[in-house]
């Protein structure tokens, strides 16, 4: 067998248990086959769990390192990597959580996964040189209203519909727990990164619609329109640009 092949058969066992590997070790007595085989197995999927506990901290922190840990194992199991990077796995587990965990603090744990794993891409994301207000003097009174923006590529929008960020801010600062997992209506949030630091801020029903439209391509003039008044876009739009939160501007169709 070539190298190749046997490193494609080593992989299908670690990650689906598949057993044609064993016909590829050399028999030795002292030592059941299962238990040399497993030895990898075993520390691919443990490794796997100490990843995803740096990664989401806040949900091991809420779940608790026994339930955390049988979970995650779990999501392994349905779940194996299939990317080069530690770091880029996890991608799928807050999905994974929502319909695999029980009880009502469910779509909680769910959103606190989705919140770090924002934060984490933000802090990982490429870096860009953002847009201030300045910047814009180069634009014409006339083009303002065909304006179409780029936003930093740090940027995140999600939507919860938990107390989630408090439970976050919580186990960062090792505060006591929220009373409660569930709110009353959904929150929207916005999570970005600027030079080295991680923000973040709950959006306004208002703010949500027009940054939702803006990431879209509408142009400042529909913006306007969309809020009613020029002066609200206008505020929207110098708060975004002090923020960091755009990184270029266009004249569009």
């Amino acid at each position: 067998m070539k190298l190749a092949e046997l490193q494609r058969s080593f992989q299908a066992h670690v990650l689906y248990q598949d057993p044609a590997i064993g016909t590829q070790i050399v028999v030795d007595e002292r030592c059941a086959l299962s238990l040399r085989l497993g030895v990898y197995t075993g520390a691919y999927a443990t490794r796997l769990v100490e990843v995803l506990a740096e990664s989401f901290p806040a949900v091991h922190e809420a779940l608790g390192a026994r339930l955390f840990e049988r979970s995650i194992r779990s999501f392994v199991r349905e779940r194996p990597s299939r990317v080069r990077s530690a770091r880029d796995y996890g991608a799928e587990l807050p999905a994974w959580l929502a319909t695999h965990l029980a009880g009502p603090r469910a779509a909680g744990i769910a959103d606190l996964a989705r919140f770090e794993w924002a934060v984490a891409g933000a802090f990982d994301a490429a870096d860009q040189a953002t847009l201030g207000p300045a910047g814009l003097a180069a634009f014409d009174a006339e083009q303002w209203a065909r304006l179409q923006f780029a936003f930093s590529p740090t940027l995140r929008r999600l939507s919860v519909t938990s107390n989630a960020v408090a439970w976050w801010k919580c186990a960062c600062a090792q505060q006591p727990r929220p009373s409660r997992w569930r709110t009353n209506c959904a929150q929207q949030w916005l999570v970005w990164r600027r030079e080295l630091a991680v923000y973040y801020r709950r959006l306004s029903q208002a703010e949500t619609r027009a940054l939702d439209a803006a990431l879209a391509g509408t142009a400042f003039g529909q913006l306007c329109v969309q809020l009613h008044e020029a002066r609200a876009a206008a505020g929207l739009l110098h708060g975004w640009l002090t923020e960091g939160l755009i990184v270029g501007a266009s004249i569009g169709p």
